[in-house]
């Protein structure tokens, strides 16, 4: 049956939107298919988004950093978790959505306690960013009352996606007899299209590494070559963007210090999304290095937005040449693998400017016809259209 143009959606995410840039290229393309949007998120960063006209984003409560509230006492953690509820059961009431979003195990748990009291027909889709590992988990925490039950979710959900099928297994898909869908985490056109310029390389290569600032990233490798000049007359200097713990900052200022390129780093903190591209299209080589051994680091090969946002504005990519990010990114001339190691970092570096704006305009072009979450989605968008849900 066609969807209708009096169709609302409710979606629930337990955190802010814009902490997910996915979430916000779903919401704009889901924005074509419902007549109304409904999102109901957990206010943890300052908002600057700006929606189409046919959604509303409604903070459950005041503004708290993600950092106070993972550190609130017990108490607090549940009266946030209660007016998330409350909320999300107020606005699925007054709307009666056909179709419900969850965006996570927690607003998942928060439907799936509200589920019995919802007694209008409808139809449960559920988009996991992040694998949630049980021993990660404190005991009888809401997080792991959560993860719990989301296993039994799987029983009635509709529609599951996820940005990479390599975290299938960790999902109970035998529970499943809904329709699954692969939505990989790649930038929109709509969004990131206007901040790509064609340009020449200045005697200053700028690299850039986005997301959260800390080890297993590489950076501890390349502090060394901004002592350097590559190929002959290039210097180097390193953009960290995002949250970084002060902890990490000082011991990565500390090993510049020691190679006397402390005034080649510039820190950059979390700012809104729409404002990262700004940065990022300033600089020449992104950096997508990731080390750490757990599930969500070992599955990033397409859930990783920040290699392809990279890509979108022209920047080639150095990645850590496992098999797992080769079989994705191994294809594409812009993305150059490594041992991170110094040697083979600078190694890389210097290839990247030796061919610099054949590479660059190849990212973008790959971005314009293939690694953008517009293609990604249309599948699913379709789905819905026809369908409903």
């Amino acid at each position: 049956m066609p969807l209708k143009s009096d169709r609302n959606l409710v979606v629930g995410i337990y955190y802010h939107p814009e902490g997910y840039p996915p979430t916000l290229n779903a919401v704009a393309e889901l924005s074509d298919c419902f007549d109304r949007i409904t999102i109901i998120y957990r206010p943890n960063l300052i908002g600057t988004w700006k929606y189409p006209a046919n959604v509303e984003a409604i903070p459950s409560g005041a503004y708290i950093s993600s950092r106070n509230q993972e550190n609130a006492p017990v108490r607090k953690k549940i009266s946030f978790f209660f007016n998330f509820l409350r909320l999300f059961f107020k606005s699925c009431q007054k709307h009666k959505p056909g179709l419900v979003l969850l965006y996570d195990s927690m607003a998942l748990y928060a439907y799936h306690l509200l589920r019995p009291f919802l007694t209008f027909d409808h139809k449960v889709w559920y988009h996991n960013h992040d694998v949630v590992e049980m021993k990660e988990l404190r005991k009888y925490s809401i997080g792991w009352f959560a993860a719990k039950a989301e296993h039994k979710a799987f029983s009635y959900i509709s529609i599951f996606s996820l940005p990479a099928e390599d975290r299938l297994p960790f999902f109970p898909i035998d529970r499943f007899a809904g329709r699954f869908f692969f939505i990989p985490n790649y930038p929109s056109r709509r969004f990131y299209s206007r901040f790509y310029i064609p340009r020449k390389l200045a005697t200053s290569v700028k690299i850039i590494f986005q997301g959260r600032v800390g080890p297993y990233h590489g950076l501890e490798e390349i502090v060394p070559l901004l002592a350097e000049t590559i190929e002959n007359n290039y210097e180097l200097e390193l953009i960290c963007k995002g949250f970084c713990a002060e902890e990490f900052r000082t011991s990565l200022l500390d090993l510049a210090l020691r190679y006397g390129v402390k005034d080649k780093i510039r820190f950059e903190g979390l700012t809104p999304y729409n404002e990262v591209p700004r940065l990022s299209a300033t600089c020449n080589i992104g950096i997508a290095i990731f080390t750490k051994n757990d599930v969500m680091n070992l599955t990033l090969g397409t859930a990783s937005n920040k290699i392809y946002e990279y890509a979108a504005v022209g920047l080639p990519v150095i990645y850590n040449g496992s098999e797992h990010f080769t079989r994705y990114l191994g294809k594409y001339a812009w993305a150059l693998p490594t041992e991170v190691t110094t040697e083979d970092i600078r190694e890389k570096i210097a290839r990247i400017i030796r061919d610099y704006d054949r590479l660059s305009a190849a990212a973008h072009q790959d971005f314009m016809q293939e690694v953008n979450f517009e293609n990604g989605f249309a599948a699913l968008k379709s789905f819905i259209s026809v369908n409903g849900g």
